[in-house]
């Protein structure tokens, strides 16, 4: 995080950032044929003699022995890349292979049975996984004499990234037809040979200009940005097994944070950790252990908080990935899995994440709409400083854990000293979350009653309690309709207001409510909503009488 900016491009210092990844190297389904593939038969690929004659040399040594001369390796990774952008534009391949992923290898002979069927299929798994080996190989290897990186796939004097990557994103973004294994495969590699240039890159914000974009990397990691969000998104098997160790390899770099918060990639991610903490929550209620995807939830939930904590990094330096942040409502899942107390690690990650959120680095930051302060009042009226309180009594061993809260109560003490209550009311309607309280007093409405016109008179408050209404929380769907009963008792015209905003047919929706306080509540602001002032008294009345019966079965002459 503190490397500097004007760090110029070395072969040695941009390959000691190449890391390998600790997932386990799964073989092909058809691996038992590469060694026996007939190169010559498959006319389509317009392989040369010489060509054949590398990929025929290659096939019965070790990958090892070939990294070693730059010339072999160079030559080799070229005709692979060829084969793909063969392959990439045909639509009719991987038909038979691609059921196959899920199968044991299969025997020789099996497997030159499915090459006579699908031949493109069975090359384009022998291609990812030459590619996934070299790159293995490259960063796991201890042999100092092996051709870098840098050298293999970045071209040229200013060694900018060979433009054939596009074409295996082709078959990424296509889904290789299909086919998981290649899909993974090609994924892995060409985020391992992005993260070597985007480490090399100059550290700073402006990196996003691609006028800085030095080595060429900048377009195809914004292509594989786009490709993962949009699997994530999916919140299915698919994204887990293949968008999300792709993240999660690319995450240790600084400037594929901005590249991925800049591409809206925190809205997809908040979305599947979402979908995920439902998982987590309904396997702990059910007894369970495992989720219906077999994987375990709580290391699930672990790593999609790891992906949010190092983003949280590129929020301390740049307002716009705040803004991003902000908005994205992640602040309110990270509140929502401390409530639930989790294990210490899920803990620890979520303090952590909202501590980032607190702190500010950058300059810039204090010229933003949305700065630490904003941060605060919205954990504060989602009610975090209750809980702050609640984790500190069980007695944390961790000293991160410890530290992050003592950060974060007096944080948000300090917020709290300089809220007025009305401060305290707008964060508690715009957190979505209501809570009896003195809030929500007749009172209080009487005292603050011109401030709900907003800055641009455009009501914006009253617009957000009437989305309130369909919350899915019985207690602020309650108090919601209050306020509103009480907007139209205290504010000139409130009520032609609220049945511009719709907030009529809301309240008649909610009148036969499973909650005896929103059915009272949404009776006591409709009946105000609807009647003269004069005529209130007595259907509060009626309305009361009706409660303390049967209120079901008699809502239709209400309605």
């Amino acid at each position: 995080e503190h490397m500097k900016a004007d760090v110029s491009f070395d072969v040695k210092y941009l390959d000691s950032f190449a890391v390998s990844l600790s997932l386990e190297r799964s073989l092909s389904p058809v691996h038992s044929t590469f060694d026996s593939i007939d190169w010559g038969s498959v006319k389509c690929l317009k392989l040369t003699f010489l060509e054949i004659a590398t990929l025929r040399r290659r096939s019965p040594k070790p990958i090892e022995l070939m990294l070693f001369d730059l010339r072999d390796s160079s030559m080799f990774t070229r005709v692979i890349f060829k084969i793909l952008a063969n392959i990439a534009p045909r639509k009719r391949y991987c038909s038979h292979v691609a059921k196959l992923f899920s199968k044991d290898p299969l025997s020789e002979t099996d497997a030159l049975k499915v090459f006579d069927d699908d031949p493109l299929g069975v090359i384009l798994h022998f291609c990812a996984s030459q590619l996934r080996d070299i790159v293995f190989v490259l960063t796991t290897s201890t042999k100092k004499d092996l051709v870098p990186i840098s050298k293999l796939f970045y071209v040229g004097k200013s060694r900018v990234l060979t433009d054939q990557i596009g074409s295996l994103l082709d078959i990424i973004e296509n889904g290789a037809n299909g086919d998981l294994f290649v899909t993974r495969e090609l994924s892995l590699f060409v985020s391992q040979i992005l993260l070597v240039g985007l480490n090399a890159e100059s550290y700073s914000i402006l990196f996003l200009n691609l006028d800085n974009d030095l080595h060429g990397v900048v377009e195809f990691t914004v292509r594989l940005v786009n490709w993962i969000c949009a699997l994530i998104e999916q919140c299915d098997h698919t994204s887990y097994h293949l968008a999300i160790p792709c993240l999660t390899e690319l995450i240790s770099n600084h400037s594929f944070r901005y590249l991925f918060v800049a591409n809206d990639g925190i809205f997809a991610l908040n979305k599947y950790l979402s979908f995920v903490w439902d998982e987590f929550k309904a396997t702990k209620r059910t007894g369970g252990s495992e989720d219906k995807f077999g994987v375990a939830s709580s290391q699930k939930l672990y790593e999609m908080l790891f992906l949010v904590w190092s983003l949280s990094f590129a929020v301390m330096r740049s307002s716009s990935c705040r803004e991003s942040f902000h908005r994205s409502g992640i602040i309110a899942v990270l509140y929502d899995l401390l409530s639930f107390s989790p294990r210490e690690k899920l803990v620890r990650l979520s303090l952590s994440s909202l501590r980032n959120c607190l702190t500010v680095i950058s300059r810039d930051l204090s010229f933003s709409n949305c700065d630490s302060y904003s941060f605060g009042k919205e954990l504060i009226a989602l009610g975090l400083m209750r809980e702050l309180k609640r984790l500190k009594a069980k007695g944390y061993s961790d000293p991160d854990v410890v530290d992050d809260i003592e950060f974060l109560e007096k944080t948000l003490q300090d917020i709290c000293n300089e809220m007025s209550s009305w401060d305290y009311y707008e964060n508690e309607v715009e957190s979505g979350r209501l809570t009896w309280g003195f809030l929500h007093t007749t009172k209080f409405f009487k005292q603050n009653i011109k401030r709900f016109e907003g800055k641009h008179s455009d009501f914006r408050l009253v617009k957000r309690l009437s989305i309130l209404l369909s919350s899915t929380i019985d207690e602020t769907c309650a108090v919601a309709c209050f306020d509103l009963g009480e907007f139209v008792r205290n504010y000139p015209n409130g009520k032609n207001i609220l049945l511009r905003f719709g907030v009529r047919n809301l309240l008649v929706d909610l009148i036969d409510h499973k909650n005896a306080d929103v059915q009272r509540e949404s009776l006591r602001c409709l009946s105000r909503l609807l009647l003269k002032d004069d005529s209130v008294s007595l259907v509060l009345f009626f309305v009361n009488a009706l409660l303390n019966n049967t209120l079901n079965g008699n809502c239709y002459l209400l309605k």
